[in-house]
């Protein structure tokens, strides 16, 4: 009898993020201005002293958070931020699109079991000094990582998430597969599916520049059709009305082309856009398990050489009966390490299988509402432009007028 309450008792603990990206501001001068964001956070979270607060936030400050949270958790698909375009970045159309997409990506970060604990992240959300913290946590990391974050920055930017040269990657890759082919498998269906997110993107963008085009010529045969109306007929002759009515009607499927051009951007390509860059983020998981394999191996490596030291400084006598126990302690220290970091790479291998699994329910669940939204919303305004009340007071009369 306890049993269905159980789910319940787990949504009640889950925390639940509702962010908001809104109010894109223009800052700076053109060349070297920028947008800024109020970013509004609304949570259950017990991490978080208020339930609701907002920050102002630009457009780098999200790509900070995204390099943190890859760098922070390996094996975890982070969702991707919009790609950097310096081209139009205070067009209306394009700062919307953007804004979506950031409150989009910013959203599944957060309701992400995992990255929804990061401590940049709640930095990112509630932060009143992010510049500063930002300047002291890139010093903390750079003590702690070394290079790490170097190399990672200039993986972010290329179209494959690579840790090394490509030779090396694929000699490892190949050394792993080895072990475990459904890696293998993985990487060339990651491969297939971009190709086909790229194409179908293009075509989408193609469809939304078509329709643009035939809203301008709508726009056109609509004012023509208004000017024919106003002509010798007389302004009360009923072909005058009717005309006067066609050209209403063919401004009405003028706004359905601009809107649903917009929707076209908005909604289905963006979707399509958001899981061919999200390929990346699948792609930076899968090399930080190659990462944790260095680690392992350089571990392995690093017990083998203590281990010979050891038995030759022993075989040579080289070893004081009173520092036996530190040179022991050593060799102890070592495989702990290699356990360790064996342990690591298992880990990362066993949190990208089941990221990967998480990736194709959500593919599967986003494209579905996006392709459903799409076709209701193509249907809808289509239905407006049949039904609307234009079309019925001019048709009438051109017929009767052609008899």
């Amino acid at each position: 009898t306890t049993s269905p309450s159980k789910p319940q008792d787990k949504d009640k603990l889950t925390p639940i993020f509702q962010i908001s990206v809104e109010d894109p501001q223009k800052v700076g001068d053109p060349i070297r201005g920028y947008t800024m964001y109020t970013v509004t956070t609304r949570t259950t979270s017990p991490l978080f002293p208020k339930p609701t607060f907002s920050v102002l936030r630009r457009y780098s400050d999200f790509l900070w958070l995204y390099s943190q949270l890859s760098a922070n958790n390996p094996g975890v698909v982070v969702p991707p931020v919009p790609e950097k375009n310096p081209f139009g970045r205070f067009d209306s159309q394009f700062v919307q699109t953007r804004r979506v997409q950031l409150e989009k990506c910013i959203n599944k970060m957060a309701n992400h079991a995992v990255l929804g604990k990061d401590g940049d992240l709640r930095c990112f959300l509630e932060s009143d000094s992010f510049a500063l913290d930002i300047k002291h946590r890139k010093a903390e990391l750079a003590q702690e990582r070394g290079g790490l974050m170097a190399t990672l920055g200039q993986t972010l930017g290329g179209s494959r998430f690579y840790e090394m040269d490509e030779v090396s990657f694929i000699s490892l890759w190949r050394m792993l597969d080895a072990r475990d082919t459904w890696f293998d498998k993985q990487k060339f269906y990651l491969d297939s599916l971009e190709s086909q997110l790229r194409g179908l993107v293009k075509a989408i963008d193609i469809v939304s520049k078509h329709r643009a085009e035939l809203s301008q010529s709508i726009s056109e045969f609509a004012q023509t059709i208004t000017d024919l109306s106003t002509s010798d007929f007389g302004p009360s002759s009923s072909l005058s009305h009717s005309l006067a009515g066609l050209a209403q009607a063919q401004r009405k499927a003028q706004e359905v082309q601009t809107v649903q051009g917009e929707e076209d951007a908005l909604g289905f390509m963006g979707t399509v856009d958001e899981y061919a860059r999200l390929i990346n983020s699948v792609r930076l998981a899968f090399a930080s398990r190659i990462r944790t394999y260095n680690n392992w191996q350089n571990a392995d490596a690093e017990v083998r050489r203590v281990k010979q030291a050891h038995e030759r400084n022993r075989a040579q006598g080289r070893i004081p009966p009173e520092r036996l126990g530190h040179s022991l302690s050593l060799i102890a220290e070592t495989e702990r390490r290699a356990m360790d970091a064996k342990h690591e790479f298992e880990r990362t291998s066993k949190l990208i299988k089941s990221e990967m699994a998480r990736f194709e329910q959500e593919r599967i669940e986003d494209f579905k509402n996006s392709l459903q939204e799409f076709l209701e919303g193509m249907i809808g305004r289509q239905k407006e432009v049949c039904f609307s009340p234009p079309l019925f007071s001019f048709l009438p009369a051109l017929l009767f007028a052609s008899c």
